[in-house]
C-alpha cells in the first residue's frame, strides 16, 4: 500500500515536470533543464514525441514521455527497494541505464530499460533510418565497444576501382599517424572500436573511436577546427577533439562529425566522388560528397 502511494505520488511529480514545455519536456529542454546548452546535445535531439530518459544527466535515451513518468516513479520507490547502504533488497536489481545508475528495479523493469537504451538511434533525430524509419540500427550503438571497419560508402570492386577502408598508415603506432584510405587487409589497423565508457550500449550518440591495433583515438589534429584539420592517431585524453557522433545523410549512408568541431570525417577529394586509395583523412565541412559517406561494418 505504501509503495502505491509513493508510485502516485512519484507519477504526479514527473507530471509537474512535464509542464516546462507545453507538456512535453524535449531533448532540448531537458539540457536546458540541467543547465547546458541545446547545441552540446545536437547529436541527441529526439524525434518529434519522444523525450530523453534521464535517469541521470548523461541519458540522453529518447523514450514516450509516459516511459520517462515511470522512471521517476522508480526513482521515488528507491528507497522502499534498498537497504540502509544503497545495496537493492532481496527480489530488486540495479537498474543500470547507465555506468553511474544503482536505482533498484524489478528484473522485468531492468529488461524493459535495457530494451529502451538498445531502440536509442531509432529515436534520435540524428540516426534513424531514412529508409525504414523504425528498424533496428544495432551498428555500433547496440554494441558499442567492439570493433569495426569503417567502409567508404561509395568505392566498390568495379572497373578496377576497389573497396576502401579507414586505415591507420602502414600500421603505425606513433602518436600522431595519418589515416589514409586503403583496401581491406584484415589487419587491427582498419579496426576501431566505437567506445562508450562503461557500458555495452550506446546511452548517448558520441563515440570516442579507438584504432584496434594502438588503442589510440581518432583525434582532429591540434584542436583545428579549420577545413583540412588532419585526422590522426593520438593518445586518448577525453577531449571533444576525440569524440564523434554518426548523422544519417540524405542517401541513408552515415557522415562521422567531430563533437569538437562539427566538421565530417572526410576522404581528400575535391570532386567529392569516391576516394581513391591512399588519400588522406581530414575533417571537413559537411557537403554531402561520396567521399564524407561511410558504413560500420561488423
Amino acid at each position: 500500500m505504501y509503495a502505491s502511494r509513493r508510485l502516485r505520488k512519484a507519477f504526479s511529480a514527473s507530471a509537474t515536470v512535464g509542464l516546462l514545455v507545453g507538456g512535453i519536456l524535449t531533448g532540448a529542454s531537458l539540457g536546458a533543464a540541467h543547465g547546458v546548452s541545446a547545441a552540446q546535445h545536437g547529436p541527441d535531439d529526439c524525434r518529434p514525441g519522444y523525450v530523453w530518459r534521464a535517469t541521470d544527466t548523461e541519458d540522453h535515451v529518447c523514450v514516450q514521455f509516459l516511459e520517462r513518468q515511470i522512471i521517476n516513479a522508480q526513482n521515488a520507490l528507491h528507497r522502499d527497494r534498498s537497504d540502509a547502504f544503497g545495496q537493492c533488497l532481496p527480489g530488486f536489481v540495479k537498474r543500470r541505464a547507465v555506468p553511474r545508475d544503482f536505482v533498484c528495479v524489478t528484473e522485468a523493469e531492468r529488461v524493459a530499460v535495457r530494451k529502451q537504451t538498445e531502440r536509442a538511434p531509432i529515436n534520435w533525430q540524428a540516426t534513424y533510418s531514412r529508409v525504414y524509419p523504425d528498424s533496428y540500427v544495432p551498428f555500433p550503438f547496440a554494441y558499442a565497444n567492439r570493433d569495426y571497419k569503417l567502409r567508404s560508402a561509395y568505392t566498390k570492386k568495379r572497373e578496377g576501382q576497389q573497396v576502401l577502408y579507414a586505415d591507420v598508415f602502414q600500421g603505425s603506432t606513433a602518436d600522431g599517424a595519418g589515416l589514409v584510405t586503403w583496401p581491406g587487409t584484415g589487419g587491427a589497423n582498419q579496426r576501431f572500436t566505437f567506445r562508450r565508457p562503461g557500458n555495452d550500449l550506446a546511452y548517448q550518440n558520441i563515440f570516442e573511436i579507438v584504432a584496434a591495433h594502438s588503442g589510440k583515438c581518432l583525434d582532429v589534429e591540434g584542436w583545428g577546427t579549420h577545413d583540412g584539420a588532419r585526422v590522426i592517431q593520438w593518445p586518448c585524453h577525453g577531449g571533444n577533439n576525440q569524440k564523434w557522433y554518426l548523422e544519417r545523410r540524405a542517401d541513408n549512408q552515415w557522415q562521422i562529425r567531430s563533437l569538437h568541431s562539427g566538421k565530417c570525417l572526410d576522404a581528400h577529394n575535391p570532386a567529392l566522388t569516391a576516394p581513391p586509395q591512399g588519400t588522406r583523412l581530414q575533417q571537413w565541412t559537411c557537403l554531402g560528397g561520396q567521399n564524407q559517406a561511410w558504413q560500420v561494418i561488423n
